[in-house]
């Protein structure tokens, strides 16, 4: 492969500072499958070195990446199909971890509650609070890597919220 060695370095710097996000993001796609997260993960990195050629603007390598990653996903499920059935994103216990212990019961009443909220919302919006409150990532960063217009994403996460506003004061 024939490719610049600051584009390389670049890459491999990007790897390894974003590999646990990126392995904890295809995990989330995986339904958290440990063993297909590992295989879509490697095929991600092959795909992503290969195409490291065609990569115009290094500062977006790491939307890149999870691109790179939410396809190969897809891919991984088309090809396995009979064996995967298309599910909503079960959040579990600990998808939402909080620190801050002082009043045990409310942590676990106000966990199972966001967690029946965000499960009620639809999968896309889902897809938005995961990607923008457990990972961190802004809202600009997720339109890139889902390839979705910015003002769609904000609709869709002010959406989301609403409906979660409603289904909590109902």
């Amino acid at each position: 492969m024939d490719i610049g060695r600051t584009k390389r370095r670049t890459f491999e710097t990007i790897c390894n500072t974003y590999s646990k996000d990126l392995q904890r993001f295809i995990y989330t796609l995986t339904r958290k499958d440990p063993f297909a997260m590992e295989e879509i993960f490697q095929n991600t990195m092959e795909e992503a070195l290969k195409g490291l050629k065609y990569l115009r603007d290094e500062s977006k390598m790491k939307s890149w990446i999870f691109s790179i990653a939410k396809t190969e996903a897809r891919r991984y499920y088309a090809a396995n199909r009979k064996f995967y059935n298309n599910e909503f994103i079960e959040l579990d216990e600990d998808t939402f971890s909080i620190q801050d212990n002082e009043d045990f019961t409310e942590l676990i009443a106000n966990s199972y509650l966001l967690k029946s909220l965000v499960n009620e919302i639809s999968e896309d919006e889902q897809q938005i609070f995961i990607l923008h409150y457990y990972f961190d990532l802004p809202l600009i960063e997720i339109s890139e890597i889902l390839h979705i217009n910015y003002n769609n994403i904000k609709s869709m996460h002010r959406r989301g919220i609403n409906k979660m506003k409603k289904k909590c004061f109902l």
